[in-house]
């Protein structure tokens, strides 16, 4: 089970993913504003569920705006992949450049791809998917048919590459060797937009 939420002025998806014991973790938390964080923890708290971890398909300012908050209320490991440890640095810099707030997290941040020992249900697969940027990964729940897939691909698009790191080639290997493969009816669900599945990618996706 899982619950999208759109925040910060990109409209950035955060997923909350939730087991049958109600145990959860948040993928990429975006939530900029005061407001926005407490909508998501209004949401935790209503349902009853226990965060986990916290996990981030890549690096990119959008997707980490509310990343100090929820690391120090839950307080709860966060994981990424460390190849985007300098485009994750640099989340302040793109944030002043656009003007919009931002609070460094200041904890440790492990290998996404050593993050074994999640609750069942909670157990991704994670599908390393450089491009977008060069740590990008896809966090799969082949039980559910769910790929959890950031800004590597989009319905009916593709993640941008003109930032550092970004390599427009590579980004189409990986969707290509990494993501199209799955089940037809996987459903993707990207860092910006809406819900798509492969099957509908396959068809109708022009950059593909």
């Amino acid at each position: 089970m899982y619950k999208v939420f759109y925040f910060n002025p990109l409209r950035e998806c955060t997923y909350v993913v939730w087991n049958e014991n109600r145990q959860c973790v948040i993928i990429d938390p975006g939530a900029i504003t005061s407001r926005e964080q407490e909508r998501l923890a209004g949401f935790i708290e209503q349902e009853g569920l226990q965060v986990e971890a916290i996990l981030l398909t890549h690096g990119h300012f959008d997707h980490i705006f509310g990343l100090q908050d929820a690391a120090q209320r839950y307080q709860v490991p966060v994981f990424m992949h460390p190849k985007d440890q300098s485009v994750f640095e640099g989340a302040d810099g793109f944030s002043k450049m656009l003007g919009l707030p931002y609070e460094p997290y200041t904890g440790p941040i492990l290998d996404i791809t050593q993050c074994a020992g999640l609750p069942e249900g909670l157990q991704f697969e994670v599908i390393e998917t450089p491009g977008h940027t060069q740590g990008c990964v896809c966090l799969y729940l082949a039980a559910d048919g769910l790929m959890f897939c950031g800004d590597t691909i989009f319905c009916g698009s593709v993640g941008r590459t003109d930032h550092p790191g970004g390599d427009h080639d590579q980004m189409i290997e990986s969707i290509r060797r990494e993501i199209l493969p799955m089940p037809p009816a996987t459903r993707l669900l990207p860092g910006h937009g809406h819900d798509t599945t492969i099957e509908e990618e396959k068809l109708h996706n022009p950059f593909l």
